[in-house]
């Protein structure tokens, strides 16, 4: 008798039967991760390339830009990454690398998820996990480090500032509103991203780790076995 055409093998060699129609969760979570390994993909390949170099990327031109607060803030976001890079060089290269590393993961979790292997469900947990470690790492680098270099980084947004409305003839911003725009730059819009990415894998563990998870993909093998 020929097996179902839903059965596959564990890497133990054990049978294995997914359910025939995916949950819309499974879906949902998938798209979120596929999106979020693409960012984290191409966004540490950029800062490799960067780091590898010395370029700035401060320094690009950009076009459609309808005033100088949009430059500004466009500018003074890269320029005051690659200051906080200069100055924790170590910290830089490791954040890009588990970057990558990450994002091959997440992408790697997609496959499985949409090629229905039975790896799907540990690949997202390996996911959550890492997620959370770079996340939370990031979280606290930004509190217990980079919190405290705002002042010293201030110079390089001064300078951003003081070019871009050079270039549209209007008066730079005072050094009290730039020191709460570095602020606002360098901690909490990263803090923001780091935040949201500990939610997305708490979401990831408590989903594709938890009971859904397991009876989604365990439940035809624990019924094998009943």
């Amino acid at each position: 008798m020929s097996a179902p055409r839903d059965e596959t093998k564990r890497p133990s060699g054990e049978s294995f039967r997914l359910p025939t129609r995916r949950p819309r969760w499974v879906t949902a979570l998938a798209v979120l991760m596929l999106l979020a390994g693409a960012r984290l993909f191409l966004g540490s390949l950029t800062d490799l390339r960067r780091l590898g170099t010395g370029r700035s990327m401060a320094e690009v031109s950009l076009d459609g830009l309808a005033n100088a607060e949009q430059e500004v803030l466009i500018r003074g976001q890269i320029a005051l990454d690659e200051a906080v890079d200069r100055a924790h060089p170590v910290a830089a290269w490791t954040q890009a690398v588990a970057r990558l590393a990450l994002a091959l993961v997440f992408l790697f979790a997609v496959a499985a998820v949409f090629s229905d292997d039975p790896r799907a469900r540990q690949a997202s947990v390996w996911a959550a996990w890492g997620g959370l470690a770079l996340h939370g790492g990031s979280g606290v680098f930004l509190l217990m480090v980079v919190r405290h270099g705002v002042a010293g980084a201030l110079p390089v947004l001064q300078q951003v500032a003081a070019q871009a409305h050079a270039r549209a003839g209007d008066t730079p911003p005072a050094s009290v509103d730039l020191a709460q725009l570095a602020s606002t730059l360098m901690v909490q819009v990263p803090l923001l991203t780091s935040s949201l990415g500990v939610l997305f894998s708490v979401l990831l563990l408590v989903t594709f780790g938890g009971r859904r998870g397991r009876l989604f993909y365990n439940g035809s093998a624990e019924a094998d076995h009943g």
